[in-house]
Parts: C-alpha cells; structure tokens; sequence
C-alpha cells in the first residue's frame, strides 16, 4: 500500500510541477495589442479595451504611467489620447484615474474608419508641460450596419486614393 501511495504523491507533485510551469510561460507578456511607449520623464504602456476597434463606436483606452527613472506609477498625472486621420480628422479626450496605481482611462469615438494617427500627451501635474509620445497607427475598422445583431466580422476599408478614382475604369468585358 505505501508504494501505491507514494507513487500517487509523486504524480500529484509531477502535476502541480508541470502545471506551474505551464501556467508561468505566458508571464511578463504584455496583454494583446499593448503598445510601449516613452517620453522624456516617462514609460507608457497603451491598450485599447474594446475590440475590434470600429468606426461610429466609442474605444476605451488603457493607459499606463510610471516614471522613467524610478519605474515607480504616477499618480494625479493629467494627460490626453488623441487621433488624426489623412483627411485631417481629429478627436481627443482627456485621461480619468482609475482605482489602479500609474492607470489612466479614455474613451474615443472614430467618425470614419481607416489608419488614424494617435499618440498621448501627460504630465505629472498642472506645472509641468506636456509630454508627447511618439506617434504610432490605428486600424479602425468600418462600422456595423445599425440593428444588426450578429457578430461582427472584421473587415478592412480599401486603401483607394483620389487619384484612382479619378482615372478611367476599363470597359467590362462581355
């Protein structure tokens, strides 16, 4: 009986093992779609929390402080996300605290779907300037068709210029 029981504790022990290993393979990763950024006093960490990111939807934004030197999270910073597009669409919205240390939160709302331009102003507090990341790209997908209840499928807008709608189509062919 004790080899039996012996062997079933090395097996528990095995499993546990294993399944800690397992479970730490995935840490320090950053989450899905989160970008990194830096400014001169600090690191950011961005994310959208809605997903796909659509046109005519409202976006939450994630948005992560700590200081550059220190890697300790900023707290009562202020700051803003903001987005332009090629046909020099803009939107913008201040950064609210959440309960977590260093976490901000936003929200935007795309009016057209397409690549739009985005980076992040903050600051520590009212007497210090402004500090800009530098800028990266956004996917914003097309928007669902209203009273459409399904699941919503990914769907790239044509990247067309006015140019090539302009030039002559050739005739169809019978």
């Amino acid at each position: 009986m004790t080899i039996l029981r012996a062997r079933r504790v090395r097996r528990l022990a095995l499993a546990v093992a294993v399944g800690l290993g397992v479970a730490g393979c995935d840490a320090g990763r950053p989450p899905l779609g989160e970008l990194r950024l830096r400014t001169e006093d600090f690191t950011i960490r961005v994310s959208p929390e809605t997903r796909p990111t659509r046109a005519l939807e409202p976006i939450y934004w994630r948005v992560v402080v700590h200081d550059a030197e220190t890697g300790l999270p900023i707290q009562g910073g202020q700051g803003r996300i903001f987005a332009t597009n090629r046909d020099m669409k803009t939107v913008s919205n201040g950064l609210e605290e959440t309960g977590e240390l260093g976490t901000y939160r936003s929200n935007l709302m795309f009016v057209t779907a397409g690549m739009w331009a985005m980076a992040i102003q903050f600051r520590r507090d009212s007497t210090q300037i402004l500090q800009k990341t530098q800028d990266w790209t956004q996917d914003i997908l097309s928007a669902d068709e209203p009273g459409n209840f399904q699941t919503p499928q990914s769907t790239r807008v044509p990247a067309t210029s006015p140019a090539d709608s302009a030039a002559p189509q050739p005739p169809p062919t019978p």
